[in-house]
């Protein structure tokens, strides 16, 4: 297994490279390269294209506290988890956050899909389908001694 490298006992020069600043910060290479382009990372780069960080904005980087929303970019307003919920307790979910100051902002509106699904049902049975959009089978008739 790899040895774990002990970054706090080595000298980092100033300004540093983006494979030095990306060791310095513990985030991979690429991860730098794309914070520096969306500017959350500040950096500079050089006639050669190459990208350059000083050290006090690395360090400042390291102190910021981030936030990042799931699947996002960091966000400031601080939403940052994804709770899946099963429609059926959402109201129970809701009222055991809401002590806690923590609001749900569902990813569908449930009333307006059963809404739609049920204007659905209702033009595939009236064109003979069923939910799937499958022919409905004509009911078979009982055989003899059954109900």
């Amino acid at each position: 297994m790899a040895e774990q490298l002990d970054v706090s006992k080595i000298s980092f020069p100033d300004p540093m490279t983006l494979r030095s600043a990306a060791i310095y910060l513990g985030l991979g290479e690429m991860r730098v390269r794309v914070l520096a382009r969306e500017g959350v990372l500040k950096g500079t780069k050089d006639d050669k294209n190459q990208w350059a960080f000083k050290k006090a904005d690395l360090e400042a980087f390291k102190a910021t506290p981030r936030v990042r929303k799931a699947g996002g970019k960091a966000s400031a307003a601080g939403k940052a988890w994804v709770i899946h919920v099963i429609p059926a307790n959402y109201e129970k979910v809701v009222a055991a956050l809401k002590p806690l100051g923590i609001t749900l902002e569902p990813r569908y509106d449930y009333e307006s899909q059963k809404a739609y699904r049920q204007k659905r049902a209702k033009a595939l049975k009236a064109q003979g389908l069923d939910a799937h959009g499958k022919p409905l089978a004509a009911k078979k008739p009982a055989a003899p001694g059954q109900k």
